[in-house]
């Protein structure tokens, strides 16, 4: 699909009634606005991950997402509306050959395996454990297909709220770290202290 051409995007959206998007930076602006254009009912943008409210100004893993959302607000008062899926990190992440060799993420820069949070073949890791305040640091984790599936019941909902949040598990990151070492068969005593 050419994102650079407003005429040929509004000809294949029209008669679409929801967008999925899985792209990101100017080519999913260009598909908000095209489908806004011939008045698609819902929008999901490419926003599978934590929840927008919490990511930080200036996120170096933004890739056009902020914007996205305020031109989604934009288009919302017209009748557009969207919904964020907000499902944390996807298992796939930690799979050998990462989420890229299940063809999940590819545009991300971070597809490949062990280039985000932890390298499970080579058993290394970078995250932090606590947060400024000596607490362990969690994070959600779900797997792609059943966001998949949720999105795809989200479907049947009569109107969506803007953001739709779901996970699989909630693990400490440390514990996350502990289970790919048990499933690995190797601990660390320095991490299990």
């Amino acid at each position: 699909m050419n994102y650079s051409n407003q005429d040929d995007l509004r000809y294949k959206l029209t008669g679409v009634d929801t967008v999925i998007s899985t792209i990101s930076g100017a080519p999913q602006l260009a598909l908000i606005t095209a489908a806004a254009n011939v008045h698609v009912r819902r929008f999901v943008p490419s926003e599978f991950e934590g929840r927008p409210s919490l990511r930080p100004v200036g996120d170096v893993f933004d890739r056009g997402k902020r914007a996205a959302l305020q031109r989604l607000q934009q288009y919302q008062q017209y009748g557009m509306d969207y919904c964020v899926f907000s499902c944390g990190i996807f298992y796939e992440r930690f799979a050998p050959g990462g989420m890229g060799s299940l063809n999940i993420g590819n545009g991300s820069g971070v597809a490949g395996e062990g280039e985000c949070v932890m390298d499970v073949r080579r058993m290394k890791a970078s995250i932090p454990q606590y947060d400024s305040a000596g607490n362990l640091i969690h994070i959600c984790l779900t797997s792609a297909q059943d966001v998949a599936r949720f999105v795809v019941a989200a479907l049947e909902l009569p109107t969506w709220p803007t953001e739709l949040r779901m996970m699989g598990e909630r693990m400490s990151v440390l514990n996350v770290v502990q289970e790919a070492e048990s499933m690995r068969g190797k601990t660390r005593p320095s991490i299990m202290k």
